[in-house]
């Protein structure tokens, strides 16, 4: 008895079906991964104003100011002594840098006012501040 030998077939992968499965899995990834911008260990209680406006997010440099009175420049501690000394020497490095205040609404107004003053020796006139937007029932009438 004679066998038929057939031909041999090359292996056959098929593309659609993996860029399907390859499609799934990046949806799935983006829509699971959640974009936010990194915020620091400090957790700050903002307070609200009735005149807030949005910051815009690519401020680069942000100080602050805990409730239990600790300074940060960015995520790093400072010492509000040497906060003057550090922002002019950021700033002498980088003229273009902004630098903002995010203060708790419990952070005593010694502090707060020790940071401006620093922002001051380090020839910021302007520090903008952040704030949450107030409740439309508590608005003010000016």
């Amino acid at each position: 008895m004679r066998f038929v030998e057939r031909p041999k077939r090359q292996p056959l992968i098929n593309l659609v079906s993996l860029i399907d499965i390859l499609s799934i899995v990046l949806l799935f990834f983006v829509v699971t991964t959640t974009f936010q911008r990194e915020e620091p260990a400090v957790k700050i209680d903002l307070p609200e104003s009735a005149r807030a406006k949005p910051v815009r997010a690519d401020l680069p440099r942000i100080l602050y100011v805990t409730e239990d009175e600790k300074v940060f420049l960015d995520d790093k501690p400072v010492e509000p002594k040497d906060l003057g000394r550090l922002l002019k020497e950021t700033l002498a490095k980088s003229p273009e840098t902004k630098i903002a205040l995010k203060a708790s609404k419990k952070a005593p107004f010694e502090i707060i006012l020790q940071v401006m003053d620093a922002a001051k020796v380090a020839g910021i006139a302007n520090l903008p501040t952040f704030t949450v937007e107030a409740k439309s029932s508590q608005v003010p009438n000016p």
